[in-house]
C-alpha cells in the first residue's frame, strides 16, 4: 500500500470527523442541560461513530498515536452509549479534552508524529483504557506484506474455490484500505485466486466499496463471512460456489459518482491560466474590430473562441466556489471555550452556511471572523447579573451570518450585547490624540476607523483573548486586501453588528471601464445600477447632489478626489458629454462623476500594493486588452 497516496485524505477525512465530534459534543451539551434522553443518545452515537471511524482510518495508516486515542474515547464512550452510565459534567469535559487531544495527534502527522506524547499517553490511562487495539486494527500493520492475489486459473483447479463478493459500508473511510484489510483477512484461511475489480482499481477515486474475491480454502462459509466481517466496515458479505466462468462482480465502478479529489493549487494555476485566456481573448477581439477588412472565417472563429473562453470561465469559477460552512463549523467549539473561560452564557447560531464563496477568499475570513467573535465574547456581553438588571435575558446571543448580495458575499457577526460606548471610545481617542478635543460625538463610521486604529483599545488589561488593540484592526486590513469592505453599527445598551462585504471571487469579475482625467478605470459592475448623461448638479446643505427620478442622489467627481483636489477640472469628450454612473453600496445609490465611458467587459483581478498612507481608493489592479494597466475603484471608499 502506497501510504503516502492516502495521507492528504486521512487528514481531511479525520478533520471532517472531528468537526462533526465537535458539534455532537456542544449539542451534547446544550440537550444534557434540559434532560432530552432521546437526543442526548443520538448525539453521543454521533461521538462514537466519528471516533471509530478515525480509528479505523488511522489504523490503517499505522498511526498510533491517533489509533490509540481515538480507541480510548470510543470506550469512555461505550457505556454512555449503551446507557449503563449516566452522563455527567466530568465526562463531558473528559470527551472535549480527548476531542483536543486527538485533533493534535491527526495534526502532528504531516510533520511525522505518530506516537504518543507523554500528555496523550496520561489522558489514555486517565480514562482507564488498557485494552489493546481490537482486531480490525491489531493486524493492519501487516497489509504491506499481504500477499497478491494469485491471478485467475482454470476451473478445474479451483475445486474448493468460493467466490466472496463483499460490500463496504457506505460511510467507510478509505475504502481501498479497508479492502485491502479484507483480503489480508481472507488470505489467512487459503489462497486467493482472483479479484474483481483488479486490487489496482481499488485505490481509485471511484472505487465504491463492492468487490469479489475468488478464495481456495477448506474454511466453512460461516468462517469465511465472520473473517471478512471482522475487518470492520463491512455491510455485506456473501460467499458461494466460484463458477468456471467468472460472473461480473457487483461492483460498477462506472455508475459511481464522478467526483475527484484535486490539490487545490492545481486550481489556483488552472484560474491563472484562464485569466490570461481572458485577456488574450479581449486582445483578439479588439484587433479584429480595429482590422478594416478583417476575414469572415476568423470572426466566426474568434466569436466561437470568445464563448468558449466564457464557458471556460464560468466553470473553473464555479469549481472553485465552497460552502461557508467549512470555515463556519470551527467556530462553535472556539464560542463554547472562550464563553466558559470568560464565565458567560452565550448560545451561538449560525445562519447561511450553504453560501458559496471562493476558495482563495475561503481560506483568508477565517481570522477575521475569529477576531470579530472574540470581540464580542470579550467586549460585547455583560455578565448575566448585569444582563438581568437591564432586563434582558441572562443568557447572551450570538449570531455568524453569510447572504449573497448581488456578486458580493455579505457575513455578520451580531451580538445583543452592551454596544459600543462612544463616550469611552472618544475619551480614550482623545487621550491617545487620535481626534481633535472639539469633536464630541461619533458617527458609526468615524466610529468604526478609531476602533480599527493601530494599538487602540478601550480595554484596561490585557488578556489571553483580548486587550492589545489588535482585532478590529486585523479585520479592517485584511477585508480591504481581500477587495471587500467591513460596516459597523452599534446601539450603546442593545448590541452590535459588524458587516463585511466581500466579491465572490478575486480573480474575475465583470467591470465597467470609465476615463477619468485621461486615465482609464475599471468600476466592479456589480455595484453599478445604470449609467446616465451628466447635465449638471445642485448643492444640498453643502454637497454636490444630482436628481434621478424624483430621488436625490450625492454627487462624487471621480477626478477631484482622485486627486484630492476639489477644484481639479474635469476633461470632458471631445462633444462636450460627460456621464454618471449610479452605484450602489449597503443600500447607499451614490453618483460617481466620470469623463467618459469605455467599455463593460471581464477583467481579470491583480493584487494592489499600494504605497504606505495612501489614499484607499482603489482595491487592484488589471491589465486590458491592449496591454495598458488600470486601477479597480472600490466602491465603497469613494461613494
Amino acid at each position: 500500500m502506497d501510504a503516502a497516496r492516502y495521507a492528504t485524505l486521512f487528514l481531511s477525512e479525520s478533520r471532517e470527523h472531528l468537526t462533526e465530534v465537535d458539534d455532537a459534543l456542544l449539542a451534547l451539551e446544550r440537550d444534557a442541560a434540559h434532560a432530552n434522553a432521546a437526543a442526548t443518545g443520538a448525539h453521543i452515537a454521533t461521538v462514537f461513530r466519528g471516533v471509530h471511524t478515525i480509528k479505523g482510518m488511522a489504523a490503517a495508516m499505522s498511526y498510533a498515536a491517533v489509533e490509540q486515542l481515538s480507541h480510548a474515547l470510543e470506550s469512555r464512550c461505550e457505556p454512555l452509549r449503551s446507557a449503563e452510565e449516566a452522563l455527567s459534567g466530568d465526562v463531558l469535559a473528559l470527551l472535549f479534552d480527548g476531542t483536543d487531544l486527538l485533533r493534535a495527534a491527526v495534526d502532528a502527522v504531516p510533520r511525522g508524529h505518530t506516537e504518543l506524547t507523554s500528555s496523550m499517553r496520561a489522558f489514555v490511562q486517565r480514562l482507564g483504557s488498557v485494552a489493546a487495539v481490537d482486531d480490525a486494527g491489531a493486524n493492519v500493520h501487516a497489509i504491506a506484506d499481504t500477499p497478491e492475489v494469485i491471478p485467475d486459473v482454470p476451473s478445474d483447479a479451483v475445486g474448493t474455490a468460493r467466490q466472496v463478493d463483499v460490500r463496504l459500508t457506505a460511510d467507510c473511510p478509505l475504502k481501498g484500505v479497508r479492502a485491502m484489510i479484507v483480503l489480508a483477512k481472507l488470505s489467512a484461511l487459503g489462497t486467493l485466486r482472483g479479484a474483481e475489480p483488479a486490487q489496482e482499481r481499488w485505490q481509485d477515486d471511484l472505487f465504491d466499496g463492492a468487490f469479489r474475491l475468488t478464495l481456495q480454502s477448506s474454511a466453512s462459509d460461516d468462517e469465511i463471512t465472520a473473517a471478512a466481517q471482522s475487518a470492520g466496515d463491512v455491510a455485506r458479505v456473501a460467499v458461494t460456489l466460484a463458477r468456471p466462468t467468472p460472473a461480473q462482480g457487483s461492483a460498477r465502478v462506472t455508475d459511481a459518482p464522478r467526483t475527484v479529489r484535486l490539490d487545490a493549487r492545481r486550481l489556483d494555476t488552472l484560474l491563472d491560466l484562464v485569466g490570461e485566456l481572458v485577456i488574450t481573448r479581449d486582445r483578439l477581439l479588439r484587433a479584429i474590430e480595429q482590422s478594416d477588412h478583417p476575414d469572415r472565417a476568423v470572426v466566426r472563429a474568434a466569436a466561437d473562441a470568445a464563448r468558449l473562453v466564457a464557458t471556460l470561465q464560468d466553470e473553473v469559477l464555479q469549481a472553485r466556489m465552497l460552502p461557508v460552512a467549512q470555515v463556519f463549523d470551527r467556530f462553535p467549539r472556539l464560542v463554547r471555550d472562550i464563553a466558559r473561560d470568560l464565565g458567560k452564557d452565550v448560545r451561538f447560531t449560525m445562519e447561511g452556511r450553504e453560501i458559496e464563496l471562493d476558495r482563495s477568499l475561503l481560506d483568508a475570513i477565517g481570522d477575521p471572523i475569529m477576531h470579530l467573535l472574540r470581540n464580542a465574547l470579550d467586549h460585547g456581553f455583560e455578565d448575566a447579573d448585569t444582563r438581568r438588571a437591564a432586563g434582558k435575558p441572562a443568557s447572551g446571543e450570538l449570531i455568524l451570518r453569510a447572504a449573497r448580495d448581488r456578486a458580493t458575499v455579505v457575513i455578520q457577526v451580531q451580538d445583543d450585547g452592551r454596544g459600543i460606548d462612544r463616550d469611552v471610545v472618544l475619551r480614550r481617542a482623545h487621550e491617545q490624540g487620535l481626534v481633535q478635543e472639539q469633536i464630541t460625538t461619533l458617527a458609526d463610521d468615524a466610529l468604526l476607523q478609531l476602533v480599527a486604529h493601530p494599538g487602540f483599545s478601550t480595554a484596561r488589561s490585557v488578556t489571553s483573548i483580548s486587550g492589545r488593540g489588535v482585532g478590529v484592526d486585523v479585520v479592517n486590513t485584511r477585508v480591504r486586501a481581500l477587495g471587500g469592505q467591513i460596516d459597523l453599527e452599534t446601539i450603546t445598551g442593545e448590541g452590535t453588528v459588524f458587516t463585511m462585504r466581500l466579491p465572490l471571487t478575486l480573480a474575475i469579475m465583470r467591470a465597467l471601464l470609465v476615463q477619468v482625467g485621461g486615465d482609464t478605470y475599471a468600476i466592479p459592475a456589480a455595484h453599478v445600477m445604470e449609467v446616465l448623461e451628466f447635465h449638471g448638479a445642485s448643492r444640498s446643505t453643502g454637497a454636490l447632489t444630482i436628481t434621478v427620478r424624483d430621488e436625490t442622489v450625492p454627487l462624487v467627481a471621480l477626478q477631484q478626489r482622485f486627486e484630492d483636489d476639489p477644484l481639479a477640472p474635469a476633461v470632458a469628450n471631445p462633444d462636450g458629454v460627460r456621464h454618471v454612473a449610479i452605484v450602489e453600496v449597503a443600500g447607499r445609490r451614490t453618483a460617481l462623476l466620470v469623463d467618459a465611458l469605455l467599455a463593460q467587459q471581464d477583467i481579470v483581478v491583480k493584487p494592489l500594493d499600494a504605497v504606505r498612507g495612501a489614499r484607499p481608493w482603489f482595491s487592484g489592479a488589471t491589465v486590458l486588452g491592449d496591454g495598458s494597466p488600470a486601477l479597480i475603484v472600490d466602491v465603497s471608499s469613494v461613494a
